[in-house]
């Protein structure tokens, strides 16, 4: 009688849960994760007989499990308690960094090739086409890989430089790459990389700017010379929203200069119009990293006073969200494309802008880039 009464509240509670999380309305966002949850898929006889409504079936369930983030929390309370370390894909490093940690099995191998491929196919064509002194190819490293000092000591960073190498091995004119890390591990007991999200901080990008700009031989304006803005104190970050561990929250920081003054923020021709970076509204929502650009979009055209003659396209995620703002000094046009968020392939954006454009750069996070499905939109 005990088992079955034991089988009987494991049953009640594996199907009763199941069935109240099918008949509540779905989730459709995830603000903890800052992520868009699956959504019931529609029932496909062939989708069942390949198996793709399973999978879609089972991921469905997972994301709009009945309270599903308490459950989350109480696990996390739990082996926090235990003493673990690495906790739902989360290291719990130093001074309360939260660190994504990455393994092969979080990469689709094809798609990686297939990005590796496509991006190098596209710089050399940009190389031919505007010289490599015109063209850069900047990689951003995950929190590991730039923080190793703060990873619990059996932990490992994923091997990067294993992906930038094979794509280095395909450019025309492999010069054209500044890999990022060296010079922000030079930093890494710095405030580089937020604590509770994935992202690089202001200060973090401030340095690859540094890097950048001393390449290409513009004049490195000091820290010293940058007005600093504290625009909020309480930012707790998507990696935080994998285990609400308890940890202070981050700081964002705005660096203003006067090449910021006079400049127009036109997002997908004329649909938003701005005279700053800053989305102050932005810091409403939990993601208070929007308050760059308010998040992501296809397209954003930038305009300056810089007066140099020179107009760059930059192909870019997130990451580039808090590194542009200091480039308003270095271009009189900025002009953005996220491929995430494009519908066409790059040939169209480059017929209605090559003959003004004299400069290309690339910007990724190398995880992101090795995730990213819409690298495509490059082959043309």
């Amino acid at each position: 009688m005990r088992k079955k009464i034991t089988i009987a509240i494991f049953c009640a509670i594996l199907f009763g849960f199941t069935a109240i999380s099918i008949l509540k309305p779905d989730t459709e966002i995830s603000e903890r994760e800052n992520r868009v949850l699956e959504t019931m898929p529609e029932i496909v006889l062939d989708d069942i007989l390949d198996g793709t409504f399973q999978e879609t079936f089972e991921t469905y369930i997972s994301d709009q499990f009945f309270l599903r983030d308490s459950w989350v929390d109480l696990t996390t309370g739990l082996q926090t308690f235990l003493g673990k370390k690495d906790i739902n894909g989360v290291y719990i490093g130093e001074n309360g960094y939260l660190i994504e940690k990455y393994t092969e099995e979080d990469f689709d191998e094809e798609i990686v090739e297939n990005n590796i491929d496509v991006l190098a196919a596209f710089l050399n064509e940009m190389t031919e086409e505007y010289g490599s002194d015109h063209v850069d190819f900047l990689t951003v490293p995950s929190k590991a890989c730039a923080m190793p000092d703060l990873l619990p000591a059996w932990a490992e960073g994923y091997p990067e430089e294993e992906i930038t190498e094979a794509l280095c091995d395909l450019l025309d004119e492999p010069e054209i790459y500044l890999d990022l890390t060296e010079t922000l591990q030079e930093h890494q007991d710095e405030y580089i990389y937020y604590r509770t999200d994935h992202h690089w901080t202001t200060l973090g990008a401030y340095y690859a700017y540094a890097a950048f700009a001393e390449r290409k031989g513009y004049e490195v304006p000091s820290l010293d010379s940058y007005e600093i803005e504290t625009a909020a104190d309480d930012f707790y970050g998507t990696t935080y929203n994998k285990l609400h561990q308890n940890v202070e929250p981050d700081t964002v920081e705005l660096y203003h200069s006067e090449a910021e003054e006079n400049v127009t923020v036109d997002m997908n021709d004329g649909e938003t119009v701005s005279d700053s970076f800053y989305f102050f509204d932005e810091l409403e929502e939990s993601d208070k990293y929007r308050i760059f650009f308010a998040g992501n979009t296809e397209k954003i055209v930038i305009t300056t006073a810089a007066d140099t003659g020179r107009t760059l396209l930059m192909l870019k995620d997130s990451y580039a969200n808090c590194f542009v703002p200091f480039l308003a000094g270095e271009y009189d046009t900025i002009i953005l494309y996220d491929l995430r968020y494009a519908g066409d392939t790059i040939d169209v954006l480059l017929d209605e802008y090559g003959e003004e454009i004299t400069d290309v750069l690339v910007l990724y996070n190398v995880e992101k880039f090795m995730e990213d499905e819409s690298i495509d939109l490059l082959s043309y």
